[in-house]
C-alpha cells in the first residue's frame, strides 16, 4: 500500500462510523484487503478507510455486497492493490463524508436561538443519525444540514416541522437515487459484467459512475428549482384577492418579478 498502516481495528472502524466486527465480516467475505501485521497486531490504513466508506456509500446507493464484492474484484484483476484503493479514494472522494463537529449540549442548544431543543427532539435527531449523543457533548454529522435546520429556525419554522420535512425528502431523496443507481445498472453496469468484467474498462466505469452522480445532482436541483418557482407562482395566485384587498399586491411585484416567479 502507499500509505503505511498505522491505524488498528477499532480506530479504523471508528472513522469509518461502522462497527469492529463489520469490518471484520467484510475482510472474511473478501471485500476488504488484510491489514499489514506487525507482531500480533493488525495494522490498517488509508486505503482500507476509503473501502470502508466506498462500501457504504455504494450500499447507500442501492448496491448489494455481492454487487461490490464482483466491483472490487474486477479492480483487483490485473491490478496492484495500491492502484484499486488510489482509485477508491478516488471514488469515495465523489461522496466523501463531512467532517463532524462536537459541541457540548448547551452549546448546542443555544444555536436555535430561543427555540426548545428537547430531550425528545435529541432522540429523533439521533434515530434519524443526524447527531450522535453520549449524554454530555453532540456530533453533529452533517453541519451542513445543521445551518440549514438553523437558517430554517431563525426563520421561525419549527425544529420538530424541520425534521419532518427532512424525513419527506430523505425518502423522496432515496426514491431518485434508486432510479439512478437502475439507470447505472442497466446502460453501464451489465454491458461491463457482460463483457467479462475486463479489468480495462474499470477506470471508464468509475469514472461513468462519478459523472452519472454528478449529472443526477444537477438534473435534481434543475427540476426541483422550476417546480419551487412554479409552486411559489400558483400560491401567490391564489393569494391575488386577499393581496388587492390590503392593498399590497403592487408593492410586492417588484419583488415577484425579481425572484421570476408569475403573479
Amino acid at each position: 500500500m502507499d500509505d503505511e498502516g498505522q491505524l488498528t481495528i477499532e480506530e479504523l472502524a471508528s472513522q469509518a462510523g461502522t462497527a469492529t466486527t463489520t469490518v471484520r465480516m467484510y475482510q472474511a467475505k473478501g471485500l476488504l484487503p488484510p491489514p499489514q501485521r506487525r507482531g500480533r497486531i493488525g495494522y490498517y490504513g488509508q486505503g482500507h478507510l476509503a473501502r470502508l466508506r466506498l462500501i457504504a456509500q455504494l450500499q447507500d446507493q442501492g448496491f448489494s455486497l455481492a454487487s461490490i464484492k464482483r466491483l472490487t474484484e474486477a479492480w483487483e484483476s490485473g491490478r496492484g492493490l495500491d492502484d484499486v484503493l488510489g482509485l477508491e479514494a478516488q471514488v469515495a472522494a465523489t461522496w466523501a463524508p463531512e467532517t463532524p463537529v462536537r459541541l457540548k449540549l448547551a452549546q448546542f442548544k443555544e444555536l436555535f436561538g430561543g427555540q426548545a431543543i428537547t430531550p425528545a427532539i435529541i432522540r429523533r435527531a439521533v434515530r434519524m443519525r443526524l447527531i450522535g449523543f453520549d449524554g454530555i457533548a453532540v456530533t453533529v454529522k452533517s453541519p451542513k444540514l445543521l445551518e440549514i435546520g438553523l437558517e430554517l429556525a431563525r426563520s421561525g419554522i419549527p425544529v420538530s416541522e424541520a425534521l419532518d420535512e427532512l424525513e419527506a425528502l430523505r425518502a423522496a431523496a432515496d426514491t431518485i437515487a434508486g432510479r439512478f443507481t437502475r439507470v447505472f445498472e442497466r446502460n453501464m453496469w451489465e454491458p461491463f459484467v457482460a463483457a467479462g468484467l475486463p479489468a480495462s474498462q474499470v477506470r471508464p466505469l468509475t469514472e461513468s459512475l462519478q459523472r452519472l452522480s454528478t449529472l443526477a445532482e444537477s438534473v435534481v436541483e434543475a427540476a426541483l428549482r422550476d417546480a419551487l418557482r412554479r409552486k411559489a407562482g400558483e400560491f401567490l395566485a391564489q393569494q391575488a384577492a386577499r393581496l388587492d384587498n390590503a392593498e399590497i399586491r403592487d408593492e410586492l411585484r417588484p419583488l415577484v418579478r425579481a425572484a421570476g416567479l408569475d403573479m
